[in-house]
């Protein structure tokens, strides 16, 4: 049986994750048994453009002690130390154990989470990230280390879920599963992609869709390299999910150029849906794999979709209890809006001429408007509908999208999709889906 959202949320997000780990290949499981990905397999000291696929790693011990005491264990949580460290074992002074221990800067007692050597080719350290009250207690003396990690020959594992739609043209899903410990990022956008992924296999698709849950930039750098160009080449765009279960507002960030349709389509829903939601720039909310896919060469357009920024970012206090069920709810309905606006795009062709009347019963397409005796006043969206409907006929030129309407009115594109197709219905007009640009 499928879990709900919260349920597979609650079972990844304690693992110990990272780009290569055995809890990581347990998450793929888990993963495994909602959707039936497709796992791409890249050996770890695989480089590319730089970037080095980091090895299997995971800690098998991890205790401070001080006269024969345990201050600190390491493996209480998934964070307690930091990512990548090397193994360490020896009795050193307190002054120089200080500068391996790692706290967050807003949470006393919390963990933060420490992921820079993932990324530094070469960079060797050892540590623990440990509660700021912890760190500030510790009192004079001499301290045994005992840390033991493994470094190890192994792959890392990228799953894409490919759904086929009407027209081989691609958008992407994006998330990533390298977070240890953390329920919101980025395990929300996990769930958040699967659950949209099984909605839209229950409707009628122009475009395919795939989801790709990978480690934050290695994954999707290594998958784009490795796949064949001709599947390359059908990725016209991309979301990147991210922090979607917390209680805030959602954020979009805008793609590279900011005019893709995908962009359009994500302004135009959220402005009429969701007024209290943020939007900003490319990288101006948060940077991750948007980078990647928008990478000289590739250039697909990648908005990002977060609730961005929370108090919780990147420490231990990002658990399930911040999760809000309706929010993830929230973020699927948005996402799936967004595309279908992106499906609807069209444009539109009369099969009349001269000025139709629409208040006649034969076609009823008349939007009533505000009338002295009747209706003397009307809500502002209202009047922009009853002008729309004085200028619609000469929209019907085979040319202006349904998007270039919706725009130019302040109107929903849904809304006005639902509009046209009543045109349709009644034999005035013909509808042409046209491809993304």
């Amino acid at each position: 049986m499928m879990r709900s959202m919260m349920d597979l949320l609650k079972a990844i997000y304690p693992l110990r994750l990272a780009p290569v780990s055995p809890d990581t290949d347990r998450c793929g499981e888990i993963l495994q048994e909602e959707l039936p990905f497709d796992v791409h397999k890249y050996a770890c000291e695989s480089e590319h453009n730089g970037w080095v696929v980091p090895q299997n790693w995971y800690v098998k011990k991890a205790v401070i002690r001080k006269d024969g005491r345990v201050v600190y264990d390491g493996m209480e949580h998934p964070l307690g130390v930091i990512g990548y460290s090397r193994s360490f074992h020896g009795k050193i002074g307190v002054a120089e154990l200080k500068p391996h221990l790692f706290t967050h800067h807003h949470w006393p007692e919390g963990l933060v989470y420490h992921c820079d050597l993932f990324y530094k080719v070469g960079k060797k350290d050892w540590g623990f990230c440990v509660p700021r009250t912890l760190l500030d207690s510790l009192p004079e003396g001499e301290y045994e280390v005992d840390l033991e990690t493994a470094h190890e020959a192994g792959e890392m594992k990228v799953h894409d879920y490919l759904l086929a739609g009407e027209s081989t043209d691609t958008i992407v899903l994006n998330a990533h599963n390298c977070h240890a410990g953390q329920a919101n990022d980025d395990v929300s956008g996990m769930v958040v992609g699967i659950e949209v992924m099984r909605r839209l296999a229950a409707r009628p698709r122009r475009y395919s869709y795939r989801l790709i849950i990978a480690p934050e930039h290695f994954g999707t750098i290594f998958y784009l390299a490795g796949a064949p160009e001709e599947v390359v080449q059908t990725f016209r765009a991309c979301i990147f999910m991210e922090m979607l279960g917390n209680i805030h507002r959602l954020a979009l960030q805008e793609t590279f150029t900011g005019k893709s349709l995908l962009d359009r389509a994500a302004h135009n829903f959220l402005q009429h849906h969701k007024p209290g939601s943020f939007t900003d720039k490319f990288r101006k909310i948060i940077g991750n794999d948007e980078t990647v896919w928008e990478g000289a060469g590739y250039d697909i357009p990648t908005i990002s979709l977060s609730r961005f920024p929370y108090p919780e970012y990147h420490s231990s206090m990002d658990t399930a209890d911040i999760i809000i069920p309706e929010k993830l709810e929230e973020s699927v309905d948005t996402i799936l809006n967004i595309l279908q606006m992106v499906e609807n795009e069209s444009v539109v062709t009369r099969k009349f001429r001269g000025l139709v009347a629409l208040s006649n019963p034969r076609y009823n397409l008349y939007i009533d408007q505000a009338d002295p005796s009747l209706r003397p006043a009307i809500g502002e969206e209202q009047r922009r509908w009853n002008y729309l409907m004085d200028c619609i006929p000469r929209y019907f030129d085979g040319a202006t999208s349904i998007m270039d309407i919706a725009e130019k009115h302040q109107l929903c594109a849904r809304k006005i999709h639902e509009y046209v197709g009543r045109f349709q219905e009644k034999g005035l007009v013909d509808i042409s889906p046209i491809a993304y640009s």
